[in-house]
C-alpha cells in the first residue's frame, strides 16, 4: 500500500498535520485581513486556530469512528452539533478577550449575540467539513487499495452453476469467445464463464495485459515471444500487431 503511506508527507503523521495547519494558517490570515492591517488578521487567525484544531480532531478520531464509520448517524450529527456548538462559544469568548478587548481596545461590542455564535460556528464548522472530507477520501482510498489487493490475489468466477475462487497467479491467459471467456489455469485446466473479454481485462490484476482481440495473458508467466505468437507456459497466444516489446517486458 505504497500510495497510500505517500499519502503522509514524509510518511510522518504528525509533519502531515503540522505543515497542514501553518499553511491553514498563513492562507486565511491573508484571506481575512481587513482595515485593521495584516498583524490584526495573523494575530486573530492565532487566537482562533486552537478552537479550530481541537474541534476537527474530535469529530474525525471520536465522533467519525465511533459513530459515522459505524453508522450511527444520529449519535454522530447530536455529537456533531454539540462539538460546534462549545466551540463556536469558545471561539467567541477568545475573540471578545483577547482580540476586540485586548488588541483593538473595543469594550463597547458585547460577549454574546445571536449572531456573533452563527458566525463563529459557521467558520468551525468549514473547517471541520474541509478536513473531515479529507479524511474520509483517505479512508476511501485505504479501503478501495485493500479491496483491490483482494482482488488480485483471487476471483470468483461464476461457471456451470458454482462459484470457482481461482487465485490469480494461477491463471495462465484468458481466451474470449464472443459471450464466454476461458481461463487456462497452470494446471492445464480451464474455467469458462459468461462475460466479454473486455469486462473480464477490467476484473484482472495489472500483470494481465490484452495482447489480441481474444486474449488477455499474465506476463508472470510469459516464456517466450515473437512478432506472432507469444509462450505462456509452453502454451501458444497470438500477438497482435499493436502490441510493443515494452508492454511485454514491463
Amino acid at each position: 500500500m505504497k500510495f497510500i503511506k505517500d499519502f503522509y508527507l514524509f510518511n510522518s503523521r504528525i509533519a502531515t498535520h503540522v505543515i497542514f495547519w501553518v499553511a491553514y494558517y498563513i492562507l486565511f490570515g491573508f484571506v481575512w485581513v481587513a482595515e485593521d492591517g495584516y498583524l490584526a488578521s495573523f494575530y486573530l487567525e492565532f487566537i482562533l486556530l486552537p478552537t479550530r484544531i481541537l474541534a476537527v480532531y474530535v469529530v474525525i478520531y471520536f465522533l467519525l469512528p465511533r459513530f459515522l464509520l459505524k453508522r450511527k448517524y444520529t449519535n454522530f450529527f447530536l455529537g456533531y452539533v454539540i462539538v460546534l456548538l462549545l466551540a463556536g462559544v469558545l471561539q467567541r469568548v477568545f475573540i471578545h478577550l483577547f482580540y476586540e478587548n485586548l488588541l483593538l481596545n473595543n469594550v463597547e461590542k458585547g460577549l454574546f449575540s445571536i449572531n456573533m455564535l452563527v458566525r463563529a460556528v459557521v467558520l468551525i464548522n468549514t473547517t471541520v467539513l474541509l478536513v473531515l472530507g479529507a479524511k474520509l477520501f483517505q479512508l476511501w482510498l485505504i479501503e478501495h487499495e485493500k479491496n483491490r489487493e483482494v482482488r488480485q490475489e483471487y476471483l470468483e468466477i461464476r461457471s456451470n452453476r458454482r462459484i470457482h475462487r481461482i487465485a490469480t497467479d494461477n491463471i495462465l491467459f484468458v481466451e474470449g469467445l464472443g459471450n464466454y471467456v476461458n481461463y487456462h489455469l497452470r494446471d492445464k485446466s480451464k474455467v469458462t464463464a459468461y462475460a466479454t473479454i473486455k469486462d473480464t481485462l477490467v476484473l484482472l490484476p495489472e500483470n494481465f495485459i490484452r495482447v489480441h482481440r481474444s486474449y488477455i495473458v499474465n506476463k508472470d508467466h510469459i516464456k517466450s515471444y515473437d512478432a506472432n505468437t507469444i509462450d505462456v507456459e509452453n502454451q501458444m497466444v497470438p500477438r497482435g500487431k499493436s502490441v510493443t516489446d515494452e508492454v511485454l517486458l514491463t
